[in-house]
């Protein structure tokens, strides 16, 4: 999505950033019932020949996931890319299985590497396994969408602290899989799935959440009964869970537009609605235009032929194939502006609604890109409704959101609607549970009357217990009622000691693996009632209290302790028995009560059906008085039953190239007419958990977008891009050599510090290396680009207009430790993140690390062509790329041609970056990271300039101004008492006396930093290794101020003599000089941009090495300085000149185009 999205297209609108339209919506007095809701959760009646999946449960079964070593790998049918499908009825089936099979293959892994090493700790697990052990059922929570048990748990496997606010573990919607800590896999699984993950209770020590069992059938209550959780840390079920569901409904209902997507037909025909009605008003399109827009037959070619609006030709395409196709598809390259022909075309579409047409519908991938998407949309339709309330706009988009309009419009109940006697059913279910559960909560063991009533003991043996226990033990009445069992069983009652225990592990915490917006993506997709249950769940709990159990004897096995529940008298059963006989009557209670919970749950869950029914029923009434209805491509599965009951007519959704198919498939709703697709399938795919799938011959990560331009269904594809300077968008002509720059793009402004180079490819052979999580990591790469960051901030670029993208998230965080630690850039916000996270996205200028450098030419992600495609085109002014061109070059054709591209007139790419001094022009090169060493910004030059105080400048070369210098040289000023002051320049003024002007104004504080950096950080660059040995120690932060009394005119001497002897002293040179210097560096650039032409694409290559030694006795020593690590280096200064092929250069090296 695009930032500047109203800057470009439209200077008329306003900026949706400064608009706040607040929602103001007027509903009817008589709320209406919407039949169509109950029709569509309840079910229609299912055919004879009806496919075996639609009976498949939303939560998979134990046989999908634990998976006996016997059974052979389940068979998962092929994808059919090319042609058409046999039939609607194939075509989703077998894109059911696909998807199931992608959602339920992670935790399967998991689970069966668990039957295999049933001790492993997470970090030896190559199924990328989080393992949870002792967990326990602690109680359970009776919330709206059903019966959560509470766990706790222990996370001794992982042996780390966890920061819960920046993991993904045991995120809402999870898939999970419990075992018996005995049996681990091997005949027990129960799946299930997170319910919620409230903050509170994951602190806890131990910590807890609530999870929902995968049915009815399988709740667990027994609060003394050991499992093992696990969960898989690449899979996330929530995203797969509603959009199988809505596949299983779709094979019962008509399926629009299946002509095109099962069929592949090419020829497509207007909206249905617009044949019977194909007379539009386009004035809004030009309202310069008079009446001749106003009513305008599109199909019969009126179309207008005058320009519309501030589209170009191929947008106006794009507009017409939007508002003519009922199967309108639409390809934006970067920057085309497919966001800004979509709500041109909402606008057009709204404004030849009718009142009683239905909302639109609008959807994107991801909740930030539909968020921005509301943004553009909000100034033409300020009255849209948002479902889903996990965004983080929480100042504009927030009160669109569903749940926040209810709450500002509160209405009574929907006449004939079942949320109220649903919510009345399951009240008294709950007491009827709670009563039920009594037994476990009550602390104590289990008194007689618990096994006469569940028929373990009869009436006459619980008779003589009590009796015994009034005859031989002395006891008042009350006493024996109670205590009667404990009497009998004596000191073979033992405490279970059945619990998760605290834990400590150190200091040592987990690190974090996901970006902060990929996280938040998860947790909004996660929120399984996002209007009602924003962390945890609501509702009546009980908490299990069951400390008491009998003791454990060897032998005393099933077979022997059944015959003794036959004696009359149970105290003739014998001591050393007693125990083990109330362990198994303890346990036959809780078996006999689970089943009679399990039919309690099911009842509850058909009346958490009927409440979600009813909550619809009263949602409807909100979003059929809305124009424009915005949600993410999950919620289209996830909202579909309500959504459908509105009977939309027209889908719009973007990013639809990035989604996988079966997202937009849900969304053919049995009333569409009008499908929109908006996207580039030459950027990023849909996400697979199972990278296999995405392979040949399931190909599941080919979205419908994809598929259907490749099969040549019609589309319009944007051609003129708007975000990035035309020496950016070059290197995009391999992808798009059809692409053209917007005259707006020229004036982009340079970068400063970077001369005239606005991309530039950085080769280099610095070797990869792996992380901890088995991420691939560049260090001296991840080095170079924190000094070239640095050294953009030192030219005045802020933080928030650079963007550091990688194709690997171990870099990712080591770019980033690299940033936050360095002296210059604290207290900053970095935007560093990786190719996947960042489409939609755009800055000022990009710094891509390719990461990938190693004696195999193995270049992993770098070779996925959309990843790449995205990588170069987030620029707008400046673009930069770190990494091995030769490695790329060799393996991949699209690097080859993108080398190629950059190496054309301007030449950008080499083994030494340009940069160019702002002050004096001159032009340095940098080869590896102690090129950064003058973190001031600036060239090699002493600045010598005065400073605000007098004094003259100690720094080198700086491009920041002199006010931001702290002065470390003795004072000058005169006090009023006469004395001459006695401290540093930058300390407040003192004299031996004692006395203080009283009327002196305060000298501002000075400090090095750059201008837009806050007022309290101090980056002065003194403690760099490479300054001078003059150069003063770094100030303290917070010094005070000095008081300045004397003019500054009196402090300089400006007299010619005086003036001359300084530019002297500040090493300056008469004009001529000035001028050779420069013409040398230019001289200097051209040889070394020959120097790379025949090291990268020369046949012959000479070492590098080789030939600056060689050399070096044509070059001319200028100065020593020592370097970071302790090493003295030498400057020289002259010209390198690199011999030819077949010359006495030594060996030959393989080219690039071997």
């Amino acid at each position: 999505m695009n930032e500047n999205y109203v800057e470009r297209f439209s200077q008329r609108r306003p900026p949706p950033g400064d608009f706040h339209p607040q929602p103001n919506r007027q509903l009817g007095p008589r709320l209406e019932l919407n039949v169509r809701i109950r029709e569509y959760v309840k079910g229609i009646p299912i055919l004879a020949n009806a496919p075996s999946y639609i009976f498949q449960r939303e939560i998979p079964t134990s046989d999908e996931i634990s998976v006996p070593e016997c059974e052979e790998a389940y068979e998962v049918p092929p994808n059919k890319v090319v042609g058409p499908w046999e039939s609607k009825r194939k075509y989703l089936s077998d894109h059911y299985a696909l998807l199931r099979e992608d959602a339920v293959t992670p935790l399967r892994n998991v689970v069966s590497e668990l039957k295999a090493e049933p001790h492993i700790l997470e970090q030896d697990s190559a199924e990328n396994a989080y393992v949870y052990e002792k967990v326990f059922v602690v109680g359970l929570t009776f919330a709206h969408s059903g019966v959560a048990a509470k766990v706790t748990f222990s996370l001794r496997r992982s042996g780390k602290k966890i920061i819960w606010e920046q993991s993904k573990r045991l995120l809402q919607g999870t898939l999970i899989a419990l075992t018996p800590a005995h049996d681990m896999f091997k005949t027990v699984c129960k799946v299930g799935v997170v319910a919620a993950r409230p903050l509170m209770g994951l602190n806890f020590n131990p910590p807890e959440i609530d999870i929902f069992f995968g049915g009815p059938d399988e709740i667990e209550v027994d609060p003394q009964q050991e499992w093992v959780m696990v969960e898989s840390s690449t899979g996330y079920f929530e995203a797969y869970r509603h959009t199988l569901a809505s596949l299983q409904r779709l094979a019962m209902e008509p399926f629009p537009l299946a002509e095109y997507i099962v069929g592949v037909e090419r020829d497509i025909q207007p909206p249905w609605y617009l044949k019977q009605q194909p007379f539009k008003d386009l004035s809004s399109l030009n309202p310069n235009a008079g009446n001749e827009y106003s009513h305008v037959d599109i199909l019969n070619g009126q179309w207008p032929v005058e320009p519309l609006s501030d589209l170009d030709a191929s947008q106006s395409e794009a507009l017409r194939r939007i508002l003519e196709k009922e199967l309108a598809i639409v390809q934006g390259p970067p920057g085309t502006g497919k966001t800004h022909v979509s709500v041109i075309a909402l606008k057009v579409l709204l404004q030849n609604k009718l009142p009683h047409d239905p909302p639109i519908i609008v959807a994107a991938h991801t909740n930030h890109a539909l968020d921005q998407l509301l943004r553009h949309i909000a100034p033409i339709e300020p009255e849209f409704i948002r479902l889903g309330s996990m965004t983080l706009d929480k100042e504009f988009i927030e009160p669109h959101t569903l749940f926040e309009v209810k709450q500002a419009t509160k209405l009574g109940p929907v006449p004939g609607g079942l949320k109220g006697p649903a919510m009345g059913n399951m009240r008294k279910l709950i007491k009827e549970m709670q009563e039920l559960l009594k037994p476990l909560t009550e602390g104590t063991p289990f008194s007689e009357d618990v096994f006469q009533a569940y028929g373990i003991l009869t009436s006459e043996q619980c008779r003589l217990l009590l009796n015994g226990a009034e005859r031989w033990v002395d006891l008042t009445l009350a006493e024996t009622e109670t205590a009667a069992i404990s009497k009998w069983a004596g000191d073979e009652l033992v405490q279970a000691d059945r619990r998760t225990m605290p834990e400590d592990f150190g200091f040592e915490y987990e690190e974090m693996d996901l970006e902060f917006e990929q996280l938040k993506e998860l947790e909004a997709e996660g929120n399984i009632n996002s209007d009602d249950e924003h962390e945890g769940l609501r509702g009546d709990r009980i908490v299990f209290n069951e400390p008491w159990t009998g003791s454990e004897r060897s032998g005393k096995s099933k077979d022997k302790l059944e015959p003794l529940l036959r004696l009359k008298d149970l105290w003739q059963v014998p001591a050393g028995t007693r125990g083990p006989l109330y362990r198994y009557m303890q346990q036959q209670v809780k078996e006999a009560l689970v089943k009679k919970m399990r039919l309690l749950v099911k009842e509850y869950d058909k009346h958490a059906k009927d409440l979600k029914i009813g909550k619809w029923e009263v949602d409807t009434n909100f979003l059929r008085s809305s124009n424009i209805i915005g949600c993410t491509t999950t919620g289209l599965s996830k909202y579909r039953g309500l959504l459908q009951s509105l009977k939309p007519k027209i889908v719009l959704i973007e990013e639809a190239a990035e989604t996988l198919e079966a997202y937009v498939t849900a969304a053919c709703f049995d009333t569409l007419e009008h499908l929109i697709l908006i996207g580039d399938h030459q950027q990023l795919r849909g996400h697979c958990n199972e990278k296999e799938l995405e392979g040949k011959p399931w190909f599941l990560d080919v979205s419908m977008f994809e598929r259907l331009v490749r099969n040549q269904v019609g589309f319009t594809q944007l051609i003129r891009q708007r975000r990035m300077h035309p020496e950016i968008r070059r290197g995009l002509m391999p992808i798009y050599p059809s692409l053209e720059d917007h005259p707006s793009v020229l004036a982009r402004e340079p970068v400063p510090g970077m001369g005239d180079v606005r991309t530039f490819f950085f080769h280099h052979q610095w070797p990869e290396d792996t992380d901890e999580l088995m991420s691939k990591i560049n260090r001296t790469e991840a080095v170079t680009i924190v000094g070239f960051f640095n050294y953009l901030i030192m030219n005045g670029l802020k933080t928030k207009e650079i963007t550091v993208l990688t194709f690997y998230n171990g870099q990712r965080k080591l770019i980033l430790s690299g940033l936050r630690s360095h002296p210059n850039l604290q207290g900053e916000i970095f935007k560093v993140v990786t190719v996947d996270s960042y489409q939609g996205e755009e800055n000022g200028v990009v710094l891509l690390s390719l990461v990938r450098s190693n004696q195999y030419n193995n270049i992993g992600f770098l070779s996925v062509a959309n990843r790449v495609c995205v990588a170069l085109s987030r620029a707008q002014r400046g673009f930069y790329i770190f990494g091995n061109a030769r490695n790329l070059c060799k393996e991949s054709l699209l690097w080859f041609k993108l080398v190629d591209a950059m190496r054309q007139n301007p030449r950008r790419v080499g083994f030494q970056l340009p940069l160019t001094c702002q002050k004096h022009g001159i032009t340095m090169v940098v080869k590896d990271p102690d090129g950064f060493n003058n973190d001031a910004g600036g060239c090699d030059k002493d600045c010598h300039d005065d400073l605000p105080c007098g004094h003259a400048c100690v720094l080198k070369c700086h491009p920041f101004p002199h006010d931001k210098v702290i002065c470390h040289k003795p004072c000058i000023r005169e006090l009023e008492c006469g004395h001459a002051c006695t401290e540093i320049c930058h300390v407040d003024c003192k004299c031996p006396c004692d006395r203080r002007g009283r009327n002196q104004s305060i000298r501002p504080p000075v400090k090095f930093k750059p201008p837009h950096h806050p007022a309290n950080v101090n980056t002065s660059p003194m403690h760099s290794q490479s300054r001078t040995r003059d150069t003063p120690a770094k100030t303290p932060r917070g010094s005070p101020t000095k008081t300045l009394t004397i003019s500054p005119i009196s402090l300089v001497d400006t007299s010619p003599a005086a003036q001359g002897f300084r530019d002297f002293a500040a090493g300056g040179y008469i004009q001529a000089d000035e001028a050779a210097i420069e013409a040398a560096a230019k001289e200097r650039l051209r040889r070394l941009d020959e120097e790379n032409e025949a090291l990268l694409f020369g046949d012959d290559h000479p070492d590098v090495d080789t030939v600056l030694t060689s050399r070096t006795n044509e070059l001319k020593l200028t100065g020593t300085r020592q370097a970071t690590d302790g090493t003295v280096r030498n400057t020289y200064e002259g010209f390198l000149t690199i011999p030819k092929a077949g010359e006495s250069s030594g060996k030959q090296g393989p080219s690039l185009l071997d």
